[in-house]
């Protein structure tokens, strides 16, 4: 169960950080959205796994717990910015807001990821 979680977590940056990335040097296309996609759904079941492993395990710091809420959060609001920009046919005013907050919301998505890392070791260290 474990192993999944940080499987599908290990996607999600993979994914995520594809998006983010490529999205900014080509400009926002449908490809991008779809690997925004892909990589908010390998978060949410990376989440789920976690959440699982949490009940049996013990939580994780409560501090990880809200970083990892806000930024699963945040990563919907991307994707959902991505598919206005596409579905707009890169209107220029979403386009500006999408590049504008991306790099925001990947880096907390990053700390959350980094965070969790980081307990996850430090409790099995304990």
């Amino acid at each position: 169960m474990l192993v999944r979680a940080i499987i599908w977590m290990n996607l999600a940056l993979i994914f995520y950080s594809w998006a983010v990335f490529s999205g900014r040097k080509q400009g926002l296309h449908l490809k991008h959205l779809a690997i925004f996609g892909i990589g908010l759904a390998c978060d949410f079941l990376g989440t789920s796994e976690m959440s699982l492993v949490a009940r049996l395990y013990g939580k994780a710091p409560e501090w990880h717990n809200i970083t990892g809420i806000a930024s699963l959060a945040g990563m919907g609001f991307h994707f959902l910015l991505a598919l206005a920009a596409s579905l707009l046919h890169r209107a220029e005013a979403v386009n500006i807001l999408f590049h504008r907050v991306s790099l925001t919301i990947y880096s907390c998505w990053v700390v959350a990821f980094v965070s969790g890392a980081v307990a996850g070791m430090l409790r099995m260290k304990g």
